[in-house]
């Protein structure tokens, strides 16, 4: 007679059973998103060490225009020049990565090289790739390239990439790029600036592996490879970005064995399955805020350097303009280049300024000092200050009471309402008219102050979105700014302890702060 297998084990075999289907459902699931976050975070890592890259080649560029801009337009041989610049007992001296400058001449129908100086403790030639002085670049297999370009484009630097190795040229022109003197070439250790350890901790540490890009032919991406093309100040250059050695010590790869445990142990008691789905929204969670910090710093990078590089533009070729004509230039073209480096240093200040202004306060680190003011007379001063900053483009109509005098800190409510002020100028047709008011309210003395403009308006999507620091809605295309005025007023309007509210349609916006009962002062 067979035996009947116990009530209990059959159960068992049944949950069992059951419980390993959804077991295998949330391992399969948790390592795939476990690897889609790992690959988002190199992603970005990447994009970070190719933005430096950028900044790095920007720099040795400018190095070389700056050179070139000394020897055009000078009455001096430019060979003679830049010999000069390099051995006097201040001498210039070659910026880290060049391998090697060189200056070279027309002769008949050939370009010779007469001069050059090697980087480097080495000074054989053959190192760093020289072509050697007396050569013709334009029968070179590796130069006639690049001074073909640079004799095609005067205006425009020419690049070439052998490897680990950047030529550049850049005309030096007598009158104008057309009527050349000569040319300034220059060839750079692309292997030692991927490499340089001033990239940070990405590179240094090991985390990714970074490495000039070969042939044209090779510049396709191999498995878990970036490769970025690096174009910056009229070069360009490819490199590849892999994981590196320390990769997996920063971001772990995951453990296959641990999430099978954790499978399994869910499979035997159902109620581990709901404590591993908890962990693993925990892990999703902490995924996507590394996912949104990489991408605020990654945002954070990419705005400042663009909000920066024009008035920084402003200020190295106005600075070129002067050393370079400081003596032909009348007085009057002197004041207006030195009144647009003001202007550019300015508006770099500005901005630096509200990026430490919002970290302050979003850091807890700024204090609230009441004072007494009579707001009044301070609105109509906030008014006429905004008015000049936006060199008269509005009017702003002030309506407050008679008089009103209480206890606030001046400097949180300058931040609140001269950013609002300051928005609804920028953005109202030249000529309109911004309604600036004051209501108090005569049962609890509550203040609410009111900016009315007349512009296009916010859309409600972007609306919800305005106070997020450098979000900037699709109205404000083509208006100069940086997205952080409204973060910080609404930041500072907590402060004070009251709330800021937006409304918006096709005639305009409307901006509200309101106050909590403030003792008169």
């Amino acid at each position: 007679m067979k035996r009947v297998p116990q009530l209990p084990w059959v159960v068992g075999l049944v949950v069992l059973a059951l419980a390993a289907v959804p077991g295998w459902a949330a391992w399969t699931g948790y390592r795939a998103q476990a690897e889609r976050a790992r690959g988002l975070l190199f992603d970005r890592s990447a994009e970070v060490v190719a933005a430096q890259l950028r900044l790095g080649t920007s720099r040795l560029l400018t190095w070389q225009n700056t050179l070139r801009m000394r020897l055009s337009n000078r009455p001096d041989d430019p060979q003679k020049t830049v010999m000069e610049l390099f051995n006097s007992t201040a001498g210039l001296a070659l910026p880290e990565h060049c391998r090697g400058l060189g200056y070279a001449a027309k002769e008949g129908d050939r370009v010779v090289l007469r001069w050059q100086r090697l980087g480097g403790s080495g000074g054989a030639g053959a190192a760093h790739g020289s072509p050697g002085l007396g050569t013709d670049l334009l029968a070179d297999g590796k130069w006639g390239p690049l001074l073909h370009e640079a004799i095609g484009r005067p205006a425009r630097p020419a690049s070439v990439q052998y490897g680990g190795e950047l030529l550049t040229a850049l005309t030096v022109a007598e009158t104008a790029p057309r009527n050349p003197r000569g040319w300034l070439v220059a060839w750079w250790d692309l292997a030692a600036l991927s490499a340089d350890q001033q990239m940070g901790g990405l590179v240094s540490d090991g985390v990714l592996r970074v490495q000039p890009a070969e042939a044209e032919g090779m510049a396709g991406e191999l498995a878990g490879e970036r490769v970025f093309t690096i174009s910056e100040g009229g070069a360009s250059w490819r490199v590849r970005v892999g994981p590196g050695p320390g990769f997996t010590a920063v971001f772990p790869a995951v453990s296959e064995r641990a999430i099978a445990w954790s499978a399994g142990a869910c499979a035997i008691l159902l109620a581990g399955l709901a404590g591993f789905a908890t962990h693993a929204a925990g892990l999703r969670s902490n995924l996507a805020a590394q996912r949104e910090v990489l991408e605020l710093k990654s945002h954070l990078l990419h705005s400042v350097s663009h909000e920066l590089r024009t008035p920084l533009s402003v200020i190295v070729s106005s600075t070129e303009l002067l050393e370079t004509y400081s003596e032909r230039l009348p007085a009057e073209r002197r004041a207006e280049v030195l009144a647009q480096i003001r202007e550019s240093s300015g508006q770099m200040e500005a901005m630096i300024a509200q990026v430490l202004y919002l970290g302050r306060i979003e850091a807890r680190r700024m204090p609230v000092e009441p004072k007494a003011i009579e707001l009044c007379s301070w609105m109509r001063g906030l008014a006429l200050e905004i008015t000049r900053a936006q060199q008269g483009r509005g009017e702003i109509e002030v309506k407050t009471p008679a008089a009103c005098e209480v206890t606030l800190d001046p400097a949180l409510l300058h931040a609140v309402l001269g950013n609002l002020l300051g928005n609804a100028v920028k953005f109202s047709p030249s000529g309109r008219v911004v309604r600036f008011s004051l209501d108090v309210s005569p049962a609890d003395q509550r203040l609410s102050f009111t900016v009315q403009d007349e512009g296009p308006g916010i859309g409600a999507a972007d609306l919800e979105r305005v106070r997020e620091p450098f979000f900037r809605s699709a109205a404000s295309s083509g208006v100069p700014g940086t997205g952080l005025g409204l973060a910080i007023a609404d930041k500072a309007a907590g402060l004070l302890g009251g709330e800021l509210i937006l409304a918006s349609d096709e005639r305009g916006t409307r901006a509200t702060l309101r106050l909590p009962s403030c003792p008169p002062s």
